[in-house]
């Protein structure tokens, strides 16, 4: 999308932005590394993809090549669109390739991808928030 810089800090607020439900309020999907073969998830039970860029022969591996399969831009290989939060914890498992078994996976998971750094203690009430969505 025309404008993204490549990486940005944020907060779940950042993406999730649309009152009362927890949606984008513009069609921006991202790479979060939920499709990287090094994600903190456990993935092993996903095909690996291998793609090549034609031009710069740069090869990528990913689980899904998400947007790309859809543009064909080297740029959207792993860009998905995040879900709506109401209702997430009638919906497990999470990501969009089942993933994260659970709120507390999906914690694990952005916690070290991003090094967050949650206490027990925020880890707990985000948890008691999600499931009141």
């Amino acid at each position: 999308m025309a404008g993204l810089p490549a990486s940005f800090s944020g907060t779940c607020g950042t993406c999730h932005d649309s009152p009362n439900v927890g949606n984008h309020s513009v069609s921006a999907p991202l790479n979060i590394g939920v499709a990287d073969v090094t994600s903190p998830l456990d993935v092993n039970y996903l095909p690996v993809f291998t793609l090549v860029n034609n031009t710069t022969r740069e090869t990528v591996q990913t689980t899904d090549p998400g947007r790309a399969l859809i543009t064909g831009k080297w740029a959207d290989i792993g860009k998905l669109k995040g879900p709506i939060l109401r209702g997430l914890a009638s919906r497990a498992p999470y990501f969009h390739n089942g993933s994260a078994s659970s709120l507390t996976d999906v914690l694990v998971f952005y916690d070290v991808r991003f090094n967050i750094g949650f206490t027990v203690q925020e880890k707990a009430d985000l948890i008691a928030f999600l499931n009141s969505l």
